[in-house]
């Protein structure tokens, strides 16, 4: 298998050729806009710059994804394919910068296998796929999230004054993209600052750590306002649509790493009656969610025995990011779908790398892989409800 990997950049290229592939399959599918999709749409048509920033206001998200979109259309012409094509360039980008998050993980020659499985994981994602076909901002807020991911382990592991102001500029562009990650980046922001004080790759670059990263908080103070309405507020944001269930943590998971997408909008109100229907076990569901997801879960805690800093800093971001949303969710703030959780997906990606990356056996390496890759592959092409058909 290492042998394989030396021609690193021909195997990128299938990957992403891959990735391309699955999200080209169905594009041009004339299902028209959905809710969501048709609000992006009506944004985009209002004149620039009174009634187009009127539109920006009065709207519940951050504001990056509607200058992007009213770009895009603005050079090209506004069918739904073409439109389509505005969420696929970022999409597939972001599995690229991916691996390049991998590969910058650490300087031994495993980095370069990391990087591999970490872009793989993300050109056959489900959920990405999804979100490839919805002309909304979840790829581009997956673009941006990939980039963040990128500049704090280049950040880490190659301290210099262009990374930290790269990493804060992407962290900006993160927050005016989806509102919601300012959270992930006040998270992400201060954990990077507590476990690289203690690195010990220290140079002169290290007494600049903190000047850019602070100032790109800083820059970031508008919008307290806005999140202060969203918490305090009873009425402002709730989650009237779909109420919490603690279902919806495994659905997360089965979202993310498997092929199999029950949370996306309104998911079922319980896990146990996927596994279990009319007193009959679910065979499909065991195999293609509770594998699959299994699979990559468990690489995370085989990533989390690891004693190295940086493993502790990406899974102390993801943690304390999913737990805050989880009780703003069980409090009634806004509701616990997949989506709103998609900035931790990359960082979850990087651990379950890393995790892969740890186990001894190179058969184990090979063996869960090809289980995950097949599963995944089998349910996308084959099923009639896979994220090409869902949209």
């Amino acid at each position: 298998m290492d042998d394989i990997l030396k021609n690193n950049k021909f195997i990128l290229t299938l990957i992403l050729l891959l990735g391309f592939g699955l999200r080209f399959w169905d594009m041009n599918n004339p299902t028209g806009l959905w809710h969501d999709e048709y609000t992006s749409f009506t944004i985009k048509m209002f004149d620039y710059p009174f009634n187009f920033f009127h539109a920006l206001k009065t709207n519940c998200y951050a504001p990056l994804h509607y200058f992007y979109f009213k770009l895009w259309a603005n050079i090209f012409r506004n069918s739904d394919f073409i439109l389509n094509l505005s969420t696929l360039i970022p999409n597939l980008s972001g599995c690229l910068v991916l691996y390049y998050a991998g590969k910058n993980y650490q300087t031994k020659e495993s980095s370069t296998k990391i990087g591999l499985f970490c872009a793989l994981i993300g050109a056959i994602s489900s959920l990405l796929i999804y979100f490839c076909q919805e002309v909304r901002i979840y790829s581009l807020t997956f673009l941006l999230t990939t980039l963040v991911l990128l500049f704090s382990v280049k950040s880490y592991e190659f301290p210099s004054k262009k990374h930290y102001c790269y990493l804060t500029l992407f962290s900006v562009l993160l927050i005016l993209e989806h509102t919601i990650s300012v959270i992930y980046i006040i998270f992400n922001t201060f954990a990077l600052i507590a476990f690289k004080q203690k690195h010990k790759k220290k140079n002169k670059e290290e007494d600049n750590f903190l000047i850019p990263i602070l100032s790109g908080l800083i820059l970031c103070l508008p919008l307290i306002p806005f999140l202060f309405r969203m918490f305090a507020h009873p009425t402002y944001i709730s989650q009237w649509w779909s109420p919490f269930d603690w279902s919806k943590i495994f659905f997360y998971f089965t979202d993310i790493f498997s092929p199999v997408l029950r949370n996306i909008t309104v998911s079922p109100t319980s896990f146990h009656n996927q596994i279990i229907i009319n007193n009959n076990i679910n065979a499909g569901f065991i195999i293609f969610a509770l594998i699959c997801a299994g699979i990559m879960v468990g690489l995370i805690i085989r990533a989390a025995t690891e004693s190295k800093r940086i493993d502790k800093y990406l899974l102390c971001t993801c943690l304390s990011t999913f737990l805050t949303l989880l009780i703003t969710a069980i409090i009634g703030k806004m509701d616990f779908i997949t989506k709103y959780y998609i900035e931790l997906y990359p960082a979850l990606i990087l651990l379950s790398a890393i995790g892969w990356a740890k186990l001894n056996s190179s058969n184990t390496r090979i063996m869960l892989l090809t289980i995950y890759v097949f599963l995944t592959l089998f349910y996308i092409v084959v099923t009639q409800i896979s994220s090409i058909k869902l949209i």
